[in-house]
């Protein structure tokens, strides 16, 4: 699909935010034989930073992201045993971690599903949606409000999460599709101007509903979820029923993506006039993109909920929507091995530099993380999108995009 001008895409992106030829970063070639082989040293990285169990968080996450993020680079990985290695990693990594480190992973996790969920919207379909956060409060307050005794501001049905799980993922697609009606006409930037405001008012409304939903005061006292009869309690558990999520969630996105669907959703994100005229239903298809992408979100608000035990409508801002865009564009949008690359650079990274100190020479800087961290975490994220536009691990056909567009700014300017 290419513009009016005849350029791809990505070239008429590139040409209306001004950027410069040859600006963009290549990442190094990675030889066949690497790219077969390689998955297979992970195997004894991850058995040697199990024995060193390094104490202090910076180095082990230092360790989490060079082992997940060099597995993602490598192209490798569209084996099953490629695919069993970056599942041990993820599943071994919290038992050498204490509690802190765990709820960081915890939140890893979290941002990756409902990366995962906004990425069908924006990644796949094209959608601009800036009020994801409404679909991630409808799900973390059913589950508050049906769980949650009366005192706690609960209906106190007493009702399961494991019931409240797939209740909330409906009522989210509902919500989602309730948002995509009035929005099917709008594009680009007014339709993330009208899905930022719907996710202000959703909240608001939260706040309001004081009959209902606590109003202020929130909802707290929400049971932890119980599996046989074991309640997960602490992050430690939580981590891996939000990593099962994932792969599930991640499996169905890939599967959607290569269907008929997914084909549909690329036509709308390219050209949806010209999708249209080509017989592609764009009503329907982009509510289909908005109710997935919801019913996703809706999951992880319960899992939130569970894990928070308490729920206030302050919390649910527009904050949790721009992080989960941020992640899904840094990793790279329509590809969801992307996404958790993303979700732990973007919250593992300013934790591991809280502790950081610099000692050279006659520099003695101690607590520089503490009180410069968002700073650096900001220049880094500005490198990346400035030198990585695309992505750091962006879907093959937009990373083939931003090649040609490359080259087309590039004769431009010559």
């Amino acid at each position: 699909m290419t513009s009016e001008r005849g350029e791809p895409p990505a070239a008429s992106e590139a040409r209306r935010a001004g950027a410069a030829p040859g600006r963009r970063l290549r990442l190094p070639a990675i030889p066949p034989p690497l790219q077969k082989y390689g998955q297979y040293a992970f195997l004894p990285l991850l058995g040697v930073a199990a024995g060193l169990a390094p104490e202090h968080l910076g180095i082990r996450w230092a360790f989490a992201v060079i082992v997940v993020a060099t597995y993602l680079i490598l192209r490798g990985s569209e084996n099953l045993f490629g695919l069993a290695v970056l599942a041990a990693t993820l599943v071994a990594l919290p038992y050498y971690m204490d509690q802190f480190e765990r709820s960081i992973m915890f939140d890893v996790a979290l941002y990756s599903l409902l990366g995962i969920g906004l990425n069908v919207v924006v990644g796949y379909a094209g959608l601009l949606d800036l009020g994801y956060v409404a679909f991630f409060a409808t799900g973390a307050y059913l589950y508050a409000l049906l769980s949650a005794p009366a005192y706690g501001g609960g209906f106190d049905t007493g009702t399961s999460f494991w019931l409240v799980l797939p209740m909330a993922m409906v009522l989210a697609a509902l919500v989602g599709v309730a948002l995509g009606v009035p929005v099917l006409r709008l594009r680009g930037d007014y339709l993330a101007i009208v899905t930022l405001g719907f996710g202000e008012i959703f909240r608001i409304m939260i706040k309001n509903q004081t009959n209902v939903t606590n109003g202020p005061v929130g909802v707290f006292s929400i049971p932890k979820p119980d599996l046989l009869n074991k309640e997960l309690s602490g992050p430690f558990e939580l981590y891996f029923l939000v990593l099962a999520g994932c792969f599930i969630a991640a499996f169905a996105a890939e599967r959607i993506r290569d269907s008929r669907v997914g084909r549909a959703w690329e036509a709308i994100r390219e050209d949806e006039d010209v999708a249209a005229g080509m017989g592609v239903d764009t009503t329907v298809y982009k509510l289909l993109a908005f109710a997935i992408g919801a019913a996703i979100g809706g999951a992880g608000g319960v899992v939130y909920s569970a894990r928070q035990s308490a729920v206030f409508p302050d919390d649910l801002n527009l904050d949790i929507s721009i992080n989960v865009l941020a992640l899904v564009i840094i990793g790279g949008m329509g590809n969801v091995r992307g996404i958790l690359l993303g979700a732990m650079l973007l919250i593992g990274l300013p934790e591991v530099l809280r502790d950081l100190s610099v000692d050279f020479a006659f520099v003695h800087l101690d607590n520089l993380g503490a009180d410069f961290r968002l700073v650096i975490f900001g220049a880094a994220l500005v490198a990346v999108m400035v030198l990585r536009p695309e992505g750091l691990l962006p879907s093959r056909r937009r990373a083939a995009e931003f090649e040609q567009a490359e080259l087309i700014e590039s004769e431009v300017a010559t």
